[in-house]
């Protein structure tokens, strides 16, 4: 639907007609009369021209899924369908604000005959983790004189999902003195299917051939097949702390934008070695991501890290409360907060423990990131750490391994620093 503007030439030129019709009445000039008249009709026949043309405009973008910091490449094909030029031409495909054009501009003129086909390409970077959509594309057409505007919308959206960044933390959690239920899928001394030798049994009809054991066959005279024992999975649970505190710091360090990352990073590191990971996160309610397995959990935990934003003052007890049926025994549990404004940290964590899970805490120093966005005296500055050292020591003696988590560094630097 094209919507026509006026210029500010064809404003002057009315004012101008409108004055000298006025100034001629008034004088009694009949020929600056008809020159006004003249202005006035001259506007009038621009504005029932219809001069825009038939347009094709399409968008490429080869991914819809990108992580945080990643560049989007993107084309708009502008093809003129009509048997006529479409004389000058404004095309703006409208971004974000939160993406930052990178290379190109997303804005050309153009003049295409028949038929005539030309491109845009600009290219953006993802500086924001979130959900975000590119368009609707604005064109713009001048007539002839330049008098008139036509403006239209194309709602041609493309839907960008930008996943929190996902580290490599391997060599963190591989050098740590970390328990046994980390590394992977766990061997149950059970028959089942797996991949190491449990016994052997008799052949039955239902059995594959290739699990006949030809040793064994040639030695008694007796088919015999391999039993294999049965591969479990650990559940990894990782608690992600959403609530409104956790905003605090710059639009890009602040400890929900960390702990999304670390959240996303763990949770890739044991879904690549086999084991099931939950994910939860609390702030103004708390929502549940059954544990799984595979790339298709790790899709669901990006985009669950990826819509998540800071809100509410859930405590963690009741997180902890409510997840304490689902948690199998010797889960170990992950805890990404701040640990700020929560009095019920302490006895959630004591719950845990108790219950024989591996509590990790990895807590993002809102002190020193406070410190990124506002002025702290050092007497107040020594004076919030100290509290905040007391609290981490208080969540370490109830049996939790603390990571005292500092903006400036890496989340592989940090998980290394606190092994031990």
């Amino acid at each position: 639907m094209w919507r026509k503007l006026w210029t500010r030439k064809a404003a002057i030129m009315l004012a101008g007609g409108v004055s000298l019709i006025l100034v001629g009445m008034m004088i009694s000039n009949f020929q600056m009369i008809i020159i006004g008249l003249t202005f006035i009709a001259f506007i009038s026949l621009n504005g029932w021209i219809v001069g825009q043309s038939e347009l094709e405009i399409t968008r490429f973008v080869p991914h819809s899924n990108v992580y945080k910091g990643d560049l989007i490449e993107v084309s708009l094909t502008i093809t003129n369908k009509s048997y006529r030029r479409t004389q000058l031409l404004e095309v703006f495909d409208n971004v974000p604000h939160e993406m930052k054009i990178r290379r190109g501009i997303n804005q050309i003129r153009i003049n295409l005959g028949p038929g005539q086909s030309t491109k845009l390409e600009y290219m953006l970077r993802c500086p924001l983790r979130g959900h975000f959509s590119i368009g609707p594309i604005s064109v713009r057409h001048r007539n002839a004189f330049g008098l008139f505007v036509n403006e239209s919308k194309i709602e041609d959206m493309c839907d960008v999902t930008v996943f929190p960044q996902v580290r490599d933390v391997e060599d963190a959690m591989l050098r740590a003195d970390v328990p046994k239920m980390y590394t992977g899928a766990t061997t149950l001394r059970t028959p089942g299917p797996g991949m190491e030798f449990y016994s052997l049994r008799e052949y039955l009809s239902t059995d594959p051939i290739r699990s006949i054991n030809w040793k064994a066959f040639a030695r008694t005279g007796d088919m015999m097949v391999n039993q294999k024992t049965r591969d479990a999975v650990t559940d990894v649970f990782v608690i992600l702390d959403t609530r409104e505190v956790s905003r605090i710091g710059t639009v890009l360090k602040n400890p929900l934008e960390m702990g999304a990352s670390a959240a996303a990073s763990l949770a890739s590191h044991f879904l690549k070695r086999k084991d099931s990971v939950a994910m939860v996160t609390y702030g103004s309610r708390m929502d549940f991501l059954p544990p799984d397995t595979g790339d298709k959990q790790q899709y669901k935990v990006l985009s669950r890290l990826a819509s998540v934003s800071p809100s509410g003052s859930m405590p963690l007890q009741a997180v902890t409360n409510a997840l304490s049926p689902r948690i199998s025994r010797g889960s170990p549990v992950f805890i990404i907060s701040s640990l700020e404004g929560d009095g019920t940290t302490l006895p959630a964590i004591r719950n845990l423990s108790g219950n024989g899970h591996e509590v990790i805490v990895l807590s993002p120093s809102s002190v020193d990131l406070e410190r990124l966005v506002s002025r702290i005296p050092r007497m107040a500055y020594e004076v919030l750490k100290l509290e905040r050292q007391n609290r981490l020591t208080a969540v370490s003696g109830y049996g939790a391994r603390v990571v005292d988590w500092m903006p400036d560094i890496e989340l592989s630097q940090a998980l290394v620093q606190s092994r031990g």
